[in-house]
Formats: structure tokens, sequence, C-alpha cells
């Protein structure tokens, strides 16, 4: 094991190596506490290593967004948070569910069963959701490291991932790693235990994270090629309206003196690595421009010259409107809409929209909520434009898609099933921010071998006797989810919805 250089890791560490050595001893209430303490500390610096990898991803991102070589780093870097993410939500449900468990929160906000080695035992062991949770470490680790391409990289980084499984000594009469780590362990004592296995995902994240940003973190190469770039006003333009472009050299010091540019054949000042070019517009239709760049290399002398064409189109006032996401508005929602007037200052233009409340963001943008399923009329009017009118189609939301987890039914194992707290309405394939509520549903098990019973629930997660009927699961049950009803944004009353069904392997 390697030794951790930051201070507040090494305590963290000796720590662990304290409550392994003392779980052994019949503890007495105020070591219980002190194991509360632990978990509470090792919280606190899990939440603090999130904070730093938050800061280290927005690093990343922002030399990915200057540097378009960098990229797939911060792509890999979005995954890697994502995994880490995901896989502390569960040891997270895994801690909260424990608690729960064992009798709840009391009035001081401590858990109530600290001493409970039962639930640990049965939860973690005996229904095997220990060794769900060792496999998901192991999947983890694979997945992260996997993010790294290069292959002595990957091999050093593995080398010192705090995530993984360790081995089980020699002298241990434990039979696997779940009764290693849990069996007969009071909550006091897992629940530090698996916010350590949270701290070492968040260590992993950063060590991950570390390396992307020492690779995006180099210097820029100095430019060895050069492209000549015009930055126009606009590409088009209605009569007697003034055409303005920047003209510069890419990837060019500002400070360059040796750059001569011509447009046309005539000569345009230089100032500060760039020229602005200015002419005002005539006849109607495209317009083009050719534009010479030379650069004469100050120490060499040598003189190499770059061309490009480059152009606008002249035309009359015009009006348009589209809406950003699709043809129609959704009622319930924020439509985003676009608008544009040629020739028109946007200060001139006046919109307003039928059967929907209009809502100006800025110069153009538009949201539209719609107020009723039918039709929304658009009038656009303003700047000498004779009124335009855009008709579009007003639509409820879809239907979401009713799922357990990722699945909309089939066949699940027992302790995934059980792991999830409710159902949830899924919106697919909608571009649009929106959440459907589950409002009810009747769930019915029907053991094997055994008389079916049913249970209604209010909303979409379980309740008393619903959730004793999932916690109930076994291989060979089946579960019916029906009478589901949803209200998504927009709905006067509730949707009826198709049921699922989930066979328990």
């Amino acid at each position: 094991m390697s030794i951790p250089k930051e201070p507040r890791q090494l305590m963290i560490n000796l720590m662990y190596i304290v409550l392994t050595a003392m779980l052994a001893l019949n503890v007495s209430a105020e070591v219980l506490n002190a194991f509360l303490s632990m978990n509470r500390s090792l919280n606190e610096s899990t939440d603090i290593m999130d904070k730093s990898n938050q800061q280290l991803m927005a690093a990343i991102t922002e030399q990915a967004e200057a540097y378009s070589q960098f990229q797939p780093y911060a792509e890999s870097g979005l995954e890697v948070q994502k995994i880490a993410q995901e896989f502390s939500a569960y040891v997270n449900t895994l801690k909260t569910e424990l608690i729960e468990t064992s009798g709840g929160i009391d009035e001081n906000g401590q858990p109530i069963g600290i001493k409970d080695k039962d639930v640990t035992t049965r939860m973690l062991v005996t229904e095997g959701r220990g060794s769900d949770l060792e496999e998901r470490i192991k999947k983890v680790r694979t997945d992260l490291l996997a993010q790294i391409k290069d292959e002595d990289v990957r091999q050093q980084l593995a080398a010192t991932l705090p995530i993984k499984i360790e081995e089980i000594p020699e002298d241990s009469d434990k039979e696997n790693w779940a009764q290693f780590k849990f069996q007969q362990m009071p909550v006091a004592a897992v629940l530090p235990l698996l916010a350590k296995i949270q701290n070492d995902i968040e260590i992993s994240e950063t060590s991950i994270l570390g390396y992307f940003y020492k690779k995006t973190g180099s210097t820029a190469l100095k430019p060895d090629e050069f492209l000549p770039i015009a930055a126009t006003n606009s590409s088009y333009l209605t009569v007697g309206e003034k055409f303005s472009a920047e003209l510069f050299l890419g990837a060019y010091s500002s400070t360059a003196d040796n750059i001569s540019i011509q447009v046309d054949g005539r000569n345009v000042p230089v100032r500060n690595g760039k020229a602005v070019f200015s002419t005002t517009a005539g006849s109607l239709g495209e317009q083009s421009h050719r534009m010479i760049v030379r650069l004469k290399d100050p120490v060499s002398g040598r003189v190499q010259k770059f061309e490009k064409t480059f152009g606008y189109t002249v035309g009359e006032k015009s009006v348009a409107v589209a809406a950003d996401k699709m043809n129609v508005f959704y009622v319930g929602v924020d439509n985003p809409l676009s608008l544009s007037a040629a020739g028109v200052p946007s200060t001139e233009i006046r919109v307003q929209a039928t059967g929907a409340n209009l809502q100006k963001i800025s110069n153009g943008k538009y949201v539209v909520k719609p107020t009723k399923i039918g039709k929304s009329v658009i009038t656009v009017t303003g700047g000498g434009l004779d009124p335009a009118t855009f008709e579009y189609r007003v639509k409820k939301i879809p239907d979401p898609q009713i799922m357990i987890g990722n699945e909309k039914g089939g066949i699940m194992s027992a302790a995934e099933f059980r792991v999830h707290p409710g159902i949830r309405a899924h919106l697919e394939n909608f571009d649009f921010e929106a959440r459907c509520n589950i409002q009810g549903f009747e769930l019915t098990r029907v053991p094997k071998g055994g008389d079916a019973q049913s249970e209604l629930n209010r909303g979409g997660t379980y309740t008393g006797a619903t959730k004793r009927l999932v916690q109930a699961a076994r291989s060979g049950d089946t579960y019916y989810f029906e009478k589901i009803k949803v209200r998504c944004p927009g709905d006067v009353v509730g949707r009826k919805m198709n049921g699922m069904i989930f066979k328990i392997k």
C-alpha cells in the first residue's frame, strides 16, 4: 500500500486502521459514537474532495474549449465523473436503507440502531448486498481505468488507485469479502466503512482527473501553419447598409508588425496584427472580395503568401420565425422561439401570440408558453414590415415511459429489484426540460406457489405496505404494476399509463 502525502488523507487512513482493529472488541456506546464521529469526518472529507474534483473538471473543460485537441480529455473526464457519481449514489442508497432498516434517525439526527449487528449481517451478507457491492467496486475500478487510453499510464494508476477489493488475510475464517467486511458488524461500524469506500472513489476520481488536467495544462505549441481569417459583422445585408469585416492571420500574435493585407488589390492598414475592411452594400445578390495576406519571417526575411475569398449576400427586408425545438409548441413547458428580421432593428420588432403567453428573453429570443391544446399564431410587425403570421400546432407533452431504474419490465434479480425506491416516469426523446410525476399505482406480488397480494401506493416512491411487498421479493416471484397514473406539466388531470410486469430471477 502506498502512503498518501496529503495529511488529511493520511489521518483518514489511520482512523480506518483503528476502526478495523477495534471491531474485534466488545465496544462500548462511547466507542460506537466515536465511529459515528469518524463517519462524519469521512463524509466531510468526501465533500471536500468532490468540490476539488468539480474545480479540476472545470479547468479541464476550459482548456478543451480553448484548444480542441484537448476535447477527448474533457469527454473522458465527464465520463469519470458520471461513473464516480453513480457509484457514490449507490453506496448512499445502501447507507440510507441500512439506517432505515435498523430504526431510522432519532430527534438528534443520529441513527437509532447503532449497535444492531443483525440487520448489517442480514442485508450485506445473507441477502447478498455486500457481494453486489463487491462486484460494483470491481466494475467501477475497471470502468475508471478504461478512460485512460495510454496503457503505461493506466498500469501506473492501477497500482495506486484506492478503490479496490482488498485481499482476505490467509488466517481469516471468513469465506468471502462480504463476510470479512460486514458479518456481525454493528451499524455504527459499517457506516464509516461505507463512507471510506465513497472517499476512495473520490480520491480515485481525483487521480484520473489530475492526469487529464496535467495533459491539458501543457504549453500550447508554437503555430507553424497560418490561415487568413475574415470575421464579418454580417453575411446578409440590405441596400444602403454598411459591411464591415475584421481581417487577421489566425494563430498569430497581436503585436506582429510583419504582416501586410490587401483586399481587391487595395492595401488595408494593419494595426495590432489585424486589419478592418469596410464597404457599402450596393446591388442585390452575393458579393465577394479577395484577400491576400503576406507574412515576412523576421529572421530569414522570407515572405509567405496566403489567399482567401470572403463575401456576403445583399437582400431585401424580410422576417423569419423558427421554433428552436421543433415545429410544434407543448403545453406546460417553455418553448424557445428564435426570430430574425433582416434589415430591421430588434428594438422596432413587435411580436404577439394567440393562445399562449409570450416572454422576450433577449434580442431575437423568446419563450412561448401555450395555455391550451390546439394552435397558436405568432404575429410579427414593426420596422416597416408587413404583418407576418406563423401558425404552430399546440400539443400536450407525450406520454412518459414507466420504469424501475432503467427497466420497463422483464426479468430482474431480487437484490436489484429491492434496491430501487419506487417507480418513475421518464420522458424519452423529449427535448424540453420537463418532469412527469407518478400520482399512484397498484402493486401485486404473486409469490412462487403462493397467493397474490395487492396494495395501493400513493406517489411513485414505495410506502408502507408496497415497500414490504418489494422487500419480500424472492426468486420465482412475479410483480404486477397496474392502475398507474401520472401527471405531466400542463395536464389538468392525471393520465392512465400502461402497466409493468417483473419476473424475479
